[in-house]
């Protein structure tokens, strides 16, 4: 018997089991292949989980300490004179949260009242009245604050003209009260902004762009739209804003200002006199014409 007619005579049953047989063997190698290549993408995707997580973790996580921008003082005040947005001003190249300033200055607010403690950076009356400089306004402020929005609508074109003229120089801290009681740290993000445009504009345009943000209020904008307005003023800040480059500072300037007597926004002194009132013209129109007179 050939071998042809040896394989023709086997069993067709015998056949059907050696080619199923076969094909299950295949099959095994088939799947395990695939197995594998399930379980190198499933952890493949399982880093890439782990990477965002601790990308997003990282970006989103406030050092204790962190730089000061060429914009701000050590106080986190960001200081506008008709020269420009003073660069430079804080001797300090970082600021941490674990290490708070006192204030030592004090003054009477009024003849016979408790001593008050003045904010630090803010000189008291008999320290400002003879320093040969311009009215000095000094503003703590938060851009989610209603009546910080009121009083920029009421009194910000008039603030603007007074620096421009050189009669006042005006330092801006802002503070996050407000982020305690809504979701979003917009207060700290809009705070930090701030610092970003101030590094790169003049006075005019932080103030227009200052008294946009103020417009919006109300409305907690995304980073995205803080970008697109500080955009509009000239302000390249998305780097700033998606690192996160001065909130250790914004952090640092909420409790430091509370220590020293801040309780609230708007605070607004001149020249170490506390404004009380409800026309500010009057008030610092005032002022001004007094320190003229005695110089």
């Amino acid at each position: 018997m050939s071998k042809e007619d040896s394989k023709n005579s086997v069993d067709p049953r015998e056949r059907a089991r050696q080619i199923a047989a076969k094909q299950a063997k295949l099959g095994a190698r088939s799947n395990k292949r695939w197995m594998q290549a399930t379980i190198a993408l499933v952890v493949v995707a399982i880093i890439a989980i782990v990477a965002t997580i601790f990308i997003t973790t990282k970006k989103n996580t406030i050092e204790d300490a962190g730089p000061v921008p060429e914009s701000a003082n050590k106080y986190g005040g960001i200081v506008l004179t008709a020269d420009g947005i003073k660069k430079g001003a804080s001797d300090e190249p970082t600021r941490d949260i674990k290490s708070l300033y006192s204030a030592t200055a004090s003054h009477q607010a009024t003849e016979g009242a408790k001593e008050t403690p003045l904010p630090l950076g803010v000189q008291t009356p008999e320290e400002a009245a003879h320093n040969g400089k311009p009215v000095r306004v000094t503003i703590f402020q938060d851009y989610n604050c209603v009546h910080c929005a009121e009083f920029e609508k009421a009194y910000g074109d008039e603030i603007e003209k007074l620096v421009k003229e050189g009669k006042i120089t005006l330092e801006i801290r802002n503070l996050t009260f407000l982020d305690g009681e809504y979701a979003g740290q917009y207060s700290a993000r809009t705070a930090a902004a701030a610092y970003a445009v101030a590094n790169q504009v003049s006075p005019e345009k932080f103030l227009e762009y200052q008294k946009e943000i103020f417009s919006h209020q109300g409305k907690v904008m995304k980073n995205a739209e803080i970008i697109d307005i500080a955009k509009k003023y000239g302000a390249d800040i998305k780097d700033d804003m998606d690192n996160n480059k001065w909130r250790s500072l914004v952090n640092v300037v909420t409790p430091e200002s509370s220590n020293n007597g801040v309780s609230g926004t708007p605070t607004v002194y001149a020249d170490g006199q506390q404004y009380t009132s409800n026309d500010f013209t009057t008030w610092i129109n005032g002022i001004i014409e007094a320190k003229q007179k005695s110089e």
